[in-house]
Order: structure tokens, then sequence, then C-alpha cells
């Protein structure tokens, strides 16, 4: 008896010694809220991989600009997730804003991440872009915008776009990642985090 009390106390001394797993909220669009059929999203592939809680705040057709069916831009869902206090800030997308011109992609982007930075000042923020097929005007200023802004607050610039355009099949016919996109997403993504 005496051995089993001890044996079960030092289990319950190293499970309050255990730190917890950081948590992690996607902020995105429909890439970060909709999985695809019968696999695993990016969001939750990632999260696995590095052993972090997920927080998928991810709202189909909100953009940096765009508000979606959650009525709320990025910049605007930021505030509600204080109470995740989250360690990680991931922010991906971008793909419903290619119709703003290019003045209001750069200024919404920039804000987007001057909030995020103000509103986590201690989380590690990951700006994710490259999700939006083509190689248009738009594409470029939003992937512009956004490794600009990211380098302003001290976040991680996760540039997909290249390895997107080279394999069209990652992206449906209705603009969205297939599951093999999600799989990649979530590959290059996680190279790049585990190579910081």
């Amino acid at each position: 008896m005496a051995i089993l009390v001890a044996a079960m106390a030092a289990a319950s001394s190293l499970s309050a010694c255990s730190p917890e797993p950081p948590t992690a909220v996607f902020v995105g669009d429909a890439a970060t809220a909709v999985s695809p059929t019968g696999a695993p999203s990016w969001v939750d592939a990632v999260s696995d991989a590095q052993g972090w809680t997920e927080v998928n705040a991810g709202c189909e057709g909100s953009g940096y600009t765009q508000r979606g069916v959650c009525m709320a831009t990025y910049r605007e869902q930021l505030p509600a997730l204080v109470a995740d206090e989250p360690d990680v800030v991931v922010v991906s997308g971008g793909v419903d804003d290619l119709g703003a011109t290019p003045g209001e992609i750069r200024a919404a982007v920039s804000a987007t991440y001057l909030e995020a930075r103000s509103t986590f000042p201690d989380a590690t923020i990951y700006a994710v872009t490259g999700l939006a097929l083509g190689t248009d005007a738009a594409v470029s200023v939003l992937d512009d915008a956004v490794e600009q802004a990211a380098a302003a607050v001290d976040a991680i610039y996760v540039d997909l776009g290249d390895e997107i355009d080279s394999h069209p099949g990652l992206v449906g016919a209705d603009g969205g990642l297939t599951a093999e996109g999600h799989a990649a997403v979530a590959e290059l993504t996680t190279n790049v985090i585990g190579g910081e």
C-alpha cells in the first residue's frame, strides 16, 4: 500500500510539473475554417505536428479587408481571441481580399499585424501567405504587403506562393484548397516552423 501511495504521489507530482501545450489560434478564411472531406485540414495537421492546442477562428469569406460570414475582418476578430491566451497566432489567407484596391490591401494588412502584435505582445506570430492561385497584380500586392507587415512586427513569414503556383492541383476549381493542398500547406508550414 505504501508503495502504491508513493507511486501515485510521484505520478501526481510529475503531472503537476508537466508544462501545458502551447495554445495556437488560427485566423483565416475558408482554407482555415473548412476541412477537406476524409482528410485533416492543414490547421489540424500543423497543430498535431507541433503539439499545439488548436483554436480555429477561421471564417469563410473573411480577410484583411472583408468581413465574411462572421461579420468581422481578421483585425476585428483579434480582441475576441484574448480570452484564449494564445502562445502562437497564425494568420493566413487573403483570397477574398483580391477585389480590393492595392491601397486598401496594404493598409488593412499592416493594421492587422500591428493589432496582432499589440494584442498579443508575447506571442509568436506566423504570417502565412500564398494561398491564392495565380500571379496577377493583386496576388503580388497581397503577398508583398503581408511580408512587409510581418517584418514590421517581428512575425515569421511563411511564403507558400511558389509551391501553390507550381502545383495547380493543390487548389480546386472553386479556389479552395484540395485535400492535397491542405497536406502540402501543412508540410511546408511545419517545415518553416521547424527551421526557425
